[in-house]
């Protein structure tokens, strides 16, 4: 396999539970002799992979290759980045997915582990969108980060905090599901004011959950409809369920049913949604438990140039140069200004199809 890219592996050697650390060697080996030399740079702490990356591109390296889990993936997405501006527009992110939910390369449709090795270098390049969320520190400072995947308000933010303090030794699936399972029977709804695309909600909440990718939660299939080169995010807004109706119908969320039940959970297409609580609320971004409301996140169209094998997505030139200003090339969707959207209104046909079954 040729190697055209100035290419560094940024290696998470506690991802998976240390899975990353004892399987690299063998790895490392196999893309020297498929793809060629590449640059290893391992992370030691939290943050390492921003940091790192950005020196990467600084020195001239256009591929960028994420190994470990969606934690990684976040953390090397967001090194792109130097404030608001990119550093080198043109390099590109790859994955080589090794942690415990793997949810991006679900909707990248990458393999994991060694399968993912000949996607590296490969030249089918999205331009992804991805969500810029300036929220609240726990000191009450404020930060921004960017998210490509999904990013929850409420409940979701409690279940990412008992996660990311997990072992993780029984993998994504389990993790997630004790970890949802666990937070329900705590977790007190909270009064959230929510703006989204200009029209007002203020509600009592158990999750919002803002969907640019497919999958969530070590496989839930939140948001079979999201694409993360659209220009919108999907936004479903949970109200005040019960515990029981929550567990009886978990499964369903899964398995990307969220809206068999329209009467709880409202959907909207947006770009921007502000949320604010007088309760501590806290939030996820790519499953990363960063801080808490108030919080704004707003669409960052075609911004991040990732390897991709969906065949659903958009392939841009490997020299396209595409914009990071937040303006797309094409005319956004119009936004629900005045009432909420139903799943089956937007995708009638997906609607009928997956949807109608009990």
């Amino acid at each position: 396999m040729k190697q055209c890219h100035k290419m560094v592996c940024v290696v998470n050697p506690y991802s998976g539970n240390g899975r990353t650390a004892r399987k690299w060697p063998e790895l490392a080996a196999i893309i020297e002799n498929q793809i060629g030399p590449f640059e290893l740079l391992k992370t030691q702490r939290a943050g390492d992979a921003t940091v790192l990356v950005r020196q990467a591109l600084r020195d001239g390296y256009d591929r960028i290759v994420s190994v470990g889990g969606d934690g990684t993936h976040h953390e090397v997405l967001n090194g792109f980045f130097d404030g608001l501006l990119p550093i080198n527009p043109r390099a590109a992110m790859a994955i080589l997915p090794m942690g415990t939910a793997s949810d991006l390369a679900r909707t990248l449709h990458i393999p994991k582990g060694k399968k993912a090795i000949p996607h590296l270098v490969s030249d089918r390049v999205v331009a992804a969108d991805l969500g810029r969320v300036s929220f609240t520190l726990p000191n009450g400072g404020q930060q921004f980060l960017y998210f490509i995947n999904t990013c929850h308000i409420g409940m979701g933010g409690a279940v990412g905090r008992y996660v990311n303090n997990s072992s993780k030794q029984y993998g994504g699936l389990f993790t997630y599901l004790w970890g949802s399972l666990r937070t329900l029977f705590r977790y007190h709804c909270p009064f959230v004011e929510l703006d989204i695309d200009g029209m007002p909600l203020d509600q009592v909440c158990r999750d919002i959950i803002i969907a640019n990718g497919q999958y969530d939660g070590g496989g839930m299939h939140v948001a079979p409809n999201a694409q993360i080169d659209n220009g919108k995010f999907e936004v479903f807004v949970a109200g005040d369920t019960s515990r029981w109706f929550v567990l009886s119908r978990f499964y369903k969320i899964y398995l990307g049913r969220i809206m068999d039940h329209p009467d709880k959970f409202k959907y909207f297409e947006a770009a921007r949604i502000t949320a604010r609580s007088g309760e501590q609320v806290l939030i996820t971004l790519d499953g990363e438990q960063p801080g808490q409301l108030p919080a704004a996140i707003e669409m960052m169209p075609r911004s991040l140039r990732i390897v991709t094998a969906c065949p659903g997505h958009t392939i841009v030139a490997p020299d396209a140069h595409e914009p990071t200003d937040g303006k797309s090339k094409t005319e956004p969707a119009q936004s629900p200004l005045q009432q909420p959207q139903t799943h089956a209104q937007v995708h009638p046909r997906r609607r009928r199809h997956r949807f109608s079954r009990k």
